[in-house]
């Protein structure tokens, strides 16, 4: 049976070492010993991958014509996008001389 170790430990039997978030294949006994300590986890199933890759679409800043009605992380991003630079520190009325500098 296939677990996901949830707490390291050693295994008493082979004396490997399993770490958090490693999967292991157990007996079925020897995963309820386990499971039951909290060692172990049944896993997560993991999500289908699709075949083809999806493409990955841009998301297109909104138009600059209105900056009043941005928000600050809004005005970072396009002021980034155009290639400059926006400071963590700055204020909304900052970046928006930024923004109309650029």
């Amino acid at each position: 049976m296939l677990a996901l170790v949830t707490y390291p430990y050693r295994d008493r039997e082979t004396l490997a070492v399993h770490l958090a978030g490693e999967e292991v294949e157990l007996a079925d006994a020897r995963f309820a010993e386990l499971c039951a300590g909290g060692y172990v986890d049944v896993p997560a199933e993991k999500p289908a991958e699709p075949t083809e890759p999806a493409a990955e679409q841009e998301v297109a800043p909104r138009p600059v014509s209105a900056p009043v009605e941005m928000t600050v992380a809004e005005l970072r991003a396009v002021i980034e996008s155009k290639g400059g630079f926006a400071p963590r520190k700055a204020t909304k009325a900052e970046l928006q001389a930024m923004l109309a500098a650029l």
